[in-house]
């Protein structure tokens, strides 16, 4: 088995102690030095004294200002690259980061910075120190404290980018994030954790997709286990997050209980809302589009025993619409477009259809409904904008007689946000 080749990446303070300490103890194939312009000696020193180190493998950037944290992060995240270039040179290679030495800010940045990479932490430490134990550590007592990179062993920065992901309605990105944060974690305690959030960040990019039965079988699964949620919420936010959780399982297990309800309608808009919030304006309006015809075929269904705009009985429809229309029937029957149903609605009656007409609608030459015709995801080349999604949203919501609160709305998991 081929042994491992270490990268080991130092932090330099006033004494080189430590860091030959950590040269010893890892026996490195390649070292960068992270001197500040102070302890650009001590650096030297350890390069010249040093003879564990292979001839020409020694790497160094030089701080301007150690005690700038902003600027000692900006330094070292030029160190992303060369991290990445030695790491994919195959399964042996791999890289330590020693920030013992230094300034306090050198240190943080360190940690902050390679809290990305896949990497360990080393930190010398002492058996010995002066000042009664509270000074420096006595040198040739010098000795390696060793431990995984914790961002990647207890999963922090995989919910942390998670949380974030799942607020920019990434849902699927975010459950492949802590599904791979969870393969690699060794505690069960860790796993479950983000088991627990996977399955919520796929519940609702299944409900996302309209799949509401298996979107409810993962939130249920997530309510199992609130303790992991109030683990990494805490109290206050988890609870809110939890109480959302439990409204929206009951919601989805009525959706695919009853698909054609208004509250299906509700869930399209908020699909249409969730995807004009990412600026995919003709994605919100092909959904609103459906949305406004499946009002007007609720309502012929519900109020008009007319259980289906595909096959409408020529009989049902009234004189002098009748007419206008036999010449389009076959068997007997006529399918009908958005636009047809709600002139059918307005023909017999129904305040829905001439709510229509009031808003403009049935106009085919200013109707936001013949730019969604042209758009490009229908039957023209012409994308949609902001403008037209804004005309059909307030339509579809003045139609459909909702109001803000009837919208579903997702929680939001990095900051204090409910849901509907």
């Amino acid at each position: 088995m081929e042994a491992n080749r270490h990268f080991l990446i130092c932090t330099v303070g006033g004494t080189a102690n430590p860091i030959i300490a950590a040269i010893k103890e890892w026996r490195p194939a390649r070292v960068l030095l992270i001197p500040s312009i102070g302890t650009e000696t001590i650096a030297n020193d350890v390069e010249s004294k040093c003879g564990l180190v292979p001839s020409g493998a020694w790497d160094r950037i030089t701080l301007h200002d150690a005690e700038d944290f902003g600027d000692c992060v900006r330094l070292m995240r030029s160190l992303d690259e060369k991290v990445a270039v030695w790491l994919r040179k195959g399964s042996s290679y791999d890289v330590i980061v020693d920030f013992t030495g230094g300034t306090k800010c050198m240190s943080a940045a360190l940690a902050l910075v390679s809290r990305r990479w896949s990497c360990r932490f080393s930190y010398i430490g002492g058996a010995e120190r002066t000042k009664n134990g509270t000074g420096v550590v006595v040198s040739g007592k010098e000795q390696a404290r060793v431990t995984q990179n914790p961002w990647n062993a207890l999963g922090y920065q995989a919910i942390e980018d998670a949380c974030l992901l799942f607020d920019q309605q990434a849902f699927m990105p975010a459950a492949n994030l802590l599904d791979n944060a969870r393969n690699a974690a060794d505690e069960d305690s860790i796993k479950r954790t983000l088991s627990t959030l996977h399955q919520l960040c796929e519940g609702y990019g299944l409900w996302d997709r309209f799949q509401h039965k298996e979107a409810a079988q993962r939130i249920e699964k997530t309510l199992k286990n609130t303790n992991d949620l109030k683990a990494v919420f805490g109290s206050t936010h988890s609870e809110l997050v939890i109480h959302t959780l439990q409204r929206h399982c009951a919601m989805l297990k009525t959706l695919f209980a009853q698909p054609q309800s208004p509250a299906i309608v509700a869930d399209l808009l908020a699909n249409a809302k969730r995807r004009g919030c990412e600026a995919r304006w003709d994605d919100g309006v092909a959904r609103l589009y459906r949305a406004i015809e499946w009002i007007a075929q609720l309502a012929l269904a519900e109020r008009h025993a007319i259980p289906s705009t595909s096959g409408v009985a020529v009989e049902c429809i009234p004189d002098p619409l009748r007419e206008q229309w036999r010449s389009r029937a076959e068997n007997g029957k006529l399918a009908l477009g958005l636009r047809d149903a709600y002139c059918l609605l307005d023909s017999r009656g129904d305040k829905l259809g001439r709510t229509f007409k009031d808003l403009k609608l049935d106009d085919r030459d200013r109707s936001p409904l013949t730019s969604r015709n042209h758009s490009i995801l229908a039957h023209g080349a012409q994308p949609v904008g902001k403008q037209v999604f804004d005309k059909l949203w307030s339509a579809a919501m003045t139609l459909g007689g909702f109001s803000e609160n009837d919208i579903p709305m997702f929680p939001r998991l990095a900051t204090n946000g409910d849901g509907r």
